[in-house]
């Protein structure tokens, strides 16, 4: 049982470091146009990331769901007219948050983006 605790303690960790910002209307997104956007639907059901450029890099995002579980798409092949999508099928999601990783090494994401209504 200490394990699930713990678990579940850092997986809202992850998803709570940076400070968060709320977003309203009839879908989410967020994004930087030099590099890629996500976009979540007004239902809170699906998400796609996208990678503006075939560069050096890549594009993804980090969600949660109302069951607290985390996930990641990516946009595997950036620059093309493809992006990365994924669905949720139990529960809706609550938060997320795009992230960017240069040339392989290091790592940047935005702040956390929480979906209210």
């Amino acid at each position: 049982m200490s394990k699930i605790i713990t678990l579940v303690a850092a997986l809202l960790a992850v998803v709570t470091v940076a400070s968060p910002a709320v977003a309203d209307g009839p879908g989410w997104s967020d994004g930087d146009n030099r590099y890629g956007y996500v976009e979540v639907s007004a239902d809170r059901k699906h998400i796609t990331v996208c990678d503006n450029y075939a560069d050096s890099t890549s594009v993804y995002a980090e969600y949660a769901t109302t069951y607290l579980l985390k996930h990641t798409v990516k946009d595997e092949k950036g620059g093309d007219l493809e992006c990365g999508e994924d669905s949720v099928f139990f529960g809706t999601i609550t938060v997320f948050k795009i992230c960017f990783r240069f040339n392989h090494v290091s790592r940047y994401c935005k702040n956390s983006v929480w979906i209210k209504r």
